[in-house]
């Protein structure tokens, strides 16, 4: 319980929501201090009990001063703007130097480096801790934390052995030996759930395992075990065809022929008004117009002994005619290079079978598509906006088609009929929900995940629109930056059925040899992941005989044992 201690959220966002009703449930105190307009949807979906300051942006330091930051138990810097929240930070070292720092950050790496100048406990991307357990739902599975260790994550997954499953018949140990996965703990088909132990009974379908490891190897057997992959890390043959390519017509994508459409009407009255002002023909005031819009001279005609309006009019013509030359080679320009790119891009997703659908290319949408083409998958995405900054990141290995992901026709685009699942993660709730209904009705046997964000919406509309995952980004984080304010070494606890199994992150003082890692597993508790050079990540099969003194481990296993690892060394 955490009475009578008290909590400063810097930032209102839907993560902000999210923590503030988890520690005001273990009866902590939360003041949040957000800026002025902002989260003004999110304020009724607060907690009753949290204090609510509101401030300009250029008064964020007096507002964490008025705060009593130095009193309070953590400070959590949980806004969506990356910048406030390290500003927040920066205020908060000068504030109240011995309170300990949660930060939310697109780059938690980054954050990192100014983990100790910044009194910065925890630094975490919300996408990151996010994106393996939307896929994992993807695949029928359930990620219920993600940890963080140097550059790295490392899932904690709950696995559903398929019937046919290169699971089926392993051991623990030998999952560890080809997967590179710790199992935590175990559930037959119709038992409970029992830790890790020295029963190593091969395993079935049906069976439920608990897993972590590197977030690579985590995904690898998730999708391995849902027959998206093979252990050699071949694709496996899709029986499917994909649908005959379909034509499709000319979008346009810019304002560029509205604007030239403007800028035409401008030369129609130049050569109305040059034809009355200097007694020419129609043809002859079109000639003039096109000549004096074009270059800088006027052909066989001159203004030279024209009224000055005239002249000053003839200047404007002149400007307007570059103008409009300009917006037309870039508009024809504009529409070759996306014509091309779009047929391109459709041409690759029509012959796709078998993949995963993407809506939506923000944070998660790019995490989420960026770890499936790391597992060899293919992917094809659909983003509304084509000049999202991850586009062009994405675009180079998967197909990213611009359009709403709600038009059947979109989906269609994207051969949805003959996909394996439909991942709706735009930040709208309702374009989610519909997207994941259209693609069911086109696929009725796809697998569809929506990203919702209100409860009382996904409790009402998942059911019944028949979606098979429903998860929220920020509930999927929460976690973490609870467990990053409330506990000094972080000790996260996971509930899966009746097993209760502790994570966290720990730090040798000393050399590490095979007697302590055996008594540690005597103990019930496991190594995740370790990293001996403080950036990546190894499976647990990789680990060495010792592991030299600074090495770091992901550690799961039962509460008592693993904070007396952490705590007592």
């Amino acid at each position: 319980m955490l009475t009578d201690k008290r909590f400063v959220i810097a930032g209102l966002s839907r993560l902000s929501v999210r923590v503030a009703g988890r520690l005001v449930r273990a009866h902590g105190r939360v003041v949040v201090i957000r800026s002025t307009g902002e989260g003004e949807g999110l304020l009724r979906l607060l907690p009753d009990g949290v204090d609510v300051v509101t401030a300009e942006p250029e008064l964020e330091y007096a507002s964490l001063a008025a705060s009593e930051l130095p009193s309070a138990h953590a400070l959590l810097a949980l806004g969506d703007d990356d910048v406030a929240n390290l500003r927040a930070a920066v205020a908060a070292k000068d504030i109240a130097p011995d309170t300990p720092v949660a930060l939310r950050t697109f780059d938690p790496a980054l954050a990192d480096q100014l983990e100790e100048g910044l009194n910065i406990r925890r630094a975490y991307s919300v996408s990151s801790l996010a994106a393996p357990a939307f896929i994992a739902a993807a695949c029928g599975d359930s990620v219920f934390e993600t940890l963080r260790l140097g550059n790295g994550e490392a899932p904690i997954a709950s696995v559903t052995v398929k019937p046919g499953s290169p699971l089926v018949g392993l051991t623990a140990a030998r999952v560890k030996e080809l997967f590179g996965c710790a199992v935590l703990g175990r559930c037959h088909a119709a038992g409970s759930w029992t830790p890790a132990s020295a029963d190593d009974a091969p395993l079935a379908g049906g069976d439920q395992v608990l897993i972590g490891a590197p977030l690579y190897h985590v995904l690898r057997l998730v999708c391995v075990n849902a027959g998206w992959s093979r252990l050699d890390g071949k694709r496996p043959r899709n029986k499917v065809q994909a649908p005959r390519r379909r034509k499709r017509g000319r979008r346009r994508l810019t304002q560029l022929p509205y604007v030239a459409a403007g800028l035409g009407l401008v030369m129609l009255l130049a050569v109305a008004v040059f034809s009355r002002a200097m007694h020419l023909s129609f043809v002859d005031a079109v000639y003039f117009v096109v000549t004096t819009a074009t270059t800088t001279g006027y052909g066989d005609i001159s203004l030279k002994d024209s009224p000055d309006w005239l002249k000053l009019f003839g200047c404007g013509v002149m400007v307007a005619g570059g103008a409009l030359l300009g917006v037309l080679f870039s508009y024809f320009a504009s529409v070759a290079t996306t014509e091309r790119i779009e047929e391109w891009m459709g041409r690759r997703a029509e012959k796709m079978a078998g993949h995963v659908v993407v809506a939506g290319l923000g944070n998660l949408g790019y995490r989420i598509s960026r770890l499936l083409l790391q597992q060899g998958l293919d992917v094809a995405v659909i983003e509304l906006s084509p000049r999202d900054r991850f586009v062009e990141a994405i675009r180079q290995r998967a197909p990213v088609l611009t359009g709403d992901a709600r038009l059947p026709e979109n989906l269609e685009r994207a051969s949805t009929r003959t996909a394996a699942a439909f991942i709706g993660g735009t930040t709208d709730d309702m374009v989610n929900i519909l997207a994941c209904l259209q693609a069911r009705r086109m696929n009725p046997n796809i697998t569809t995940v929506a990203r919702i964000f209100d409860d009382s919406l996904a409790d009402r509309l998942a059911g019944a629109f028949a979606i098979s995952s429903v998860l929220s980004a920020s509930e999927c984080a929460a976690g973490a930056f609870v467990g990053a304010a409330t506990d000094e070494s972080a000790v996260r606890t996971i509930h899966v059925g009746n097993l209760v199994v502790a994570a966290a992150r720990y730090t040798a003082t000393l050399s590490i040899g095979a007697d302590a890692i055996g008594g540690w597993r005597e103990s019930g508790v496991r190594i995740v992941a370790f990293s001996t050079d403080g950036t990546a990540l190894a499976p647990p099969s990789e680990l060495p005989r010792t592991c030299p003194a600074g090495a770091q481990f992901i550690l799961c296993g039962p509460l008592d044992a693993v904070r007396g690892i952490v705590d007592g060394g």
